[in-house]
């Protein structure tokens, strides 16, 4: 039971400082795909989160493939970032589009 309340304390920690991560995360993603727009989605950006949830992160961008493989994107996300309580979320222009109400809301970063 300690382990478990020692791993919500990380994650407390972890979302204070959601905002921050977000934004390392934009610059390494500048620095691989060039121009891109960033957001946090998911329950975070709903204000739903709890201290077991993950952040989720939309990389929107035209050197997003419509159709990637498995392997991309794991390098991509590997070179994002090193946390599991990321998740990372990449879609081109033209899938947006197509997707976006399922990110709503969205907090740009």
């Amino acid at each position: 039971m300690r382990r478990y309340f020692e791993i919500l304390q990380r994650n407390e920690e972890f979302f204070k400082r959601a905002e921050d991560i977000a934004r390392e995360i934009k610059r390494r993603a500048i620095r691989i795909l060039g121009s891109c727009e960033i957001y946090i989605v998911g329950s975070y950006a709903r204000r739903e989160h709890t201290l077991s949830s993950d952040l989720d992160i939309l990389i929107v961008s035209g050197a997003i493939p419509e159709r990637y493989s498995f392997e991309w994107y794991v390098s991509m996300v590997r070179n994002l970032t090193d946390d599991p309580r990321v998740n990372i979320h990449l879609l081109n222009p033209k899938k947006l589009r197509e997707l976006e109400a399922l990110y709503r809301p969205m907090k740009k970063v």
